[in-house]
C-alpha cells in the first residue's frame, strides 16, 4: 500500500528507510526489500512501521505502509543521499516523530540522518560489509557510528564482526550492536519429490561464482544426459538488457544445448517452485558473502546444497551442505559430481536440509524487534 498522507496514531512509529536501488514491491523485490517485507509481516512490537524508499511503478507489498519519496537534489549528492534529504524534509513536517528510524545497507545515510535529528534515535540494519560503503570505510568512520547511533544492527556474525575491525576491546564493548540474523520461509508442508534438476538461483555479476560453476557444469552434466540445470537471476534484481558478464555466462552454458536454461529474473514465489522440484541447488559464491538469503531458500525448500565457505556462508550452511573451502572450476567439478553420481550423498542433503530448518521469519523477527526495543530504549 502506498501512502502519502501520515494518520494520527496512538502507537509508536518505527520508520524504515531503503536504499534507493530496492523497489518494495512483490515484483521485483531484491534482497534488502525482501527482508524488510519479512520482517515487518512477522513484527510482534505494538508499534506502527512506515516504510520509505524510490517511487515505485507497480504496487507496493500489500497492507505495509509504503511512504514513496523523490531524491533531493541527486545530480549534486546522488540518489541515496537525496533519498535522506528528503525524508528529513518529510520528518520536519510531521506532528509525531517516530520512535526510532532504521536504517537499512547505507551508512552514511545514517550518519546524515543521526547529525541532522539528533533528538531522534537512528538506528543501522547491515546487509554488506560497511568497510565497502561511503560514511564506514574507515575505523573513525565505523567508530563515529557506534558512538551516536541507538543500534547497529548485523545479519550475520561475519557482518558484526565486520563493523567492529580495528576496534579496541572498550570499543567492541560499548557498541550497541545486535545479532539480527537473515531468515526465509518455508511454503512447503511436506518434502517436495525431487527431480534431475539443478537450481542456480542468484545475480548474474562476477563474485557470485556463476561461470565458474558454469565451467564445471560443462565437465560433469554430458556424463548425465538425465540431469539438466537452470539459472535463475540477472544482473539487477529485475530483466534487463543482459550484460556482458551475462553474455559471458549464456556463451558458456551452449555447448550443453538442452541440458541447460538461463530463466532471467523470477519473482520470489517462482524461484521457490523451481525450488521445491529441484534435486540440487547450487550457490556457488566466490566473495565473502554477507549472509546468503539464497542459501535459506535451497535449504527450506529441501535441496541437496553445494555452496562456499565465504563471509556469513557457513553460519548457516555448516552440517547441512557441501561446503567448497576453495571455490573454482575444479573444486565445483568434484563437488558436482560427488553429488549428482551418489544417489545416497543427495539424499542424505536432502534430508538434512528438511529435517534441521530453523531459519524462518519468525526466528528472525523476534530477534530484530529485541534490538528494535533495546535501541527505543523500552
Amino acid at each position: 500500500m502506498q501512502c502519502w498522507e501520515h494518520q494520527m496514531s496512538s502507537k509508536q512509529i518505527i520508520d524504515i528507510v531503503l536504499p534507493f536501488k530496492e523497489t518494495f514491491t512483490p515484483l521485483n523485490a531484491g534482497a534488502v526489500a525482501t527482508v524488510v517485507s519479512d520482517l515487518t509481516y512477522h513484527s510482534m512490537l505494538d508499534c506502527e512501521m512506515h516504510i520509505y524508499g524510490r517511487p515505485l511503478s507497480s504496487p507496493s507489498f500489500p497492507q505495509l505502509s509504503y511512504y514513496p519519496l523523490k531524491p533531493k537534489w541527486p545530480l549534486l549528492f546522488g540518489n541515496n543521499i537525496g533519498i535522506a534529504r528528503s525524508y528529513i524534509a518529510n520528518l520536519n513536517r510531521r506532528e509525531i516523530s517516530p520512535a526510532l528510524i532504521e536504517v537499512h545497507g547505507r551508512c552514511q545515510v545514517a550518519r546524515i540522518i543521526a547529525k541532522m535529528r539528533k533528538d531522534l534515535k537512528v538506528a543501522l540494519f547491515l546487509h554488506n560489509d560497511p568497510r565497502t560503503m561511503n560514511g564506514g570505510k574507515t575505523r573513525e568512520e565505523r567508530l563515529w557510528l557506534s558512538k551516536n547511533l541507538a543500534g547497529i544492527f548485523a545479519n550475520s556474525a561475519y557482518i558484526k564482526n565486520c563493523f567492529l575491525d580495528g576496534f579496541n576491546q572498550q570499543e567492541i564493548a560499548e557498541t550497541p550492536i545486535f545479532l539480527t540474523p537473515l531468515g526465509a520461509n518455508r511454503t512447503l508442508t511436506q518434502k517436495p519429490l525431487k527431480q534431475n534438476v539443478i537450481i542456480i538461483a542468484s545475480r548474474i555479476v562476477p563474485e557470485k561464482g556463476i561461470l565458474e560453476v558454469t565451467k564445471a557444469l560443462c565437465d560433469i552434466l554430458p556424463e548425465f544426459p538425465e540431469w539438466k540445470v537452470k539459472i535463475i537471476g540477472a544482473k539487477h534484481f529485475a530483466n534487463h538488457s543482459m550484460s556482458d558478464y551475462e553474455k559471458s555466462v549464456r556463451l558458456a552454458l551452449s555447448p550443453l544445448k538442452n541440458q541447460a536454461e538461463m530463466l532471467g529474473f523470477l519473482p520470489l514465489a517462482e524461484v521457490n517452485k523451481e525450488l521445491a522440484e529441484a534435486a540440487i541447488a547450487i550457490v556457488p559464491s566466490v566473495w565473502q558473502e554477507p549472509a546468503s538469503r539464497a542459501v535459506l531458500e535451497a535449504l527450506a525448500n529441501g535441496c541437496a546444497l553445494i555452496t562456499t565457505r565465504r563471509g556469513g556462508i557457513p553460519e548457516r550452511a555448516e552440517g547441512r551442505a557441501i561446503l567448497i573451502d576453495n571455490p573454482n572450476h575444479q573444486s565445483f567439478s568434484n563437488a558436482l559430481k560427488s553429488v549428482i553420481s551418489d544417489p545416497n550423498i543427495r539424499a542424505k542433503l536432502q534430508d538434512v536440509a528438511w529435517q534441521d530448518y530453523p531459519f524462518d521469519c519468525a526466528n528472525m523477527a523476534q530477534q530484530t524487534d529485541q534490538a528494535r526495543k533495546h535501541a527505543m530504549g523500552v
